[in-house]
């Protein structure tokens, strides 16, 4: 995936630029996220990163991908966790610091249609050893996710 600086749309090389942010910036967490919408006949999926320090807010990095559309609304839902976790093993494979949050844009309020995902996608969240953040907690990476898609 190609990924951009969200304030600048400009692309970068996603381990170099981690890798200079994190050692000037030894204080910012890795928060991780994802979103989709469906647009005719695709789904667009946004995949965030966010660096974040505590109260100076998040440097967000991002990238988009296109895949024909997914109509089943559990199953869009579903490859927004795995995209997300699988960049957060990524990420800690290549020796960077652990996602301090993977953010889903899940409601675990059963007024929400996104409310019959939540426990599975908490599950497997989990299980993978990170912490999960669901909607309203989740403000971070799913706010920025949203904005992409």
């Amino acid at each position: 995936m190609v990924y951009r600086i969200l304030a600048t749309n400009n692309t970068v090389d996603l381990d170099t630029y981690l890798s200079e942010y994190l050692s000037n910036n030894p204080d910012a967490h890795i928060i991780i996220g994802c979103d989709s919408k469906n647009r005719e006949n695709e789904t667009v999926y946004g995949l965030v990163i966010v660096l974040y320090k505590e109260k100076k807010g998040g440097h967000v990095l991002y990238a988009k991908e296109r895949i024909p559309r997914i109509r089943d609304r559990w199953s869009r839902l579903w490859r927004e966790v795995e995209l997300s976790v699988a960049l957060a093993n990524e990420l800690q494979e290549k020796g960077f610091p652990k996602a301090q949050f993977i953010d889903l844009d899940l409601n675990p309020d059963p007024r929400y249609k996104s409310n019959d995902v939540v426990r599975a996608a908490v599950g497997l969240v989990e299980s993978m050893g990170y912490k999960a953040r669901t909607k309203p907690f989740s403000l971070c990476a799913s706010y920025a996710a949203d904005k992409v898609c």
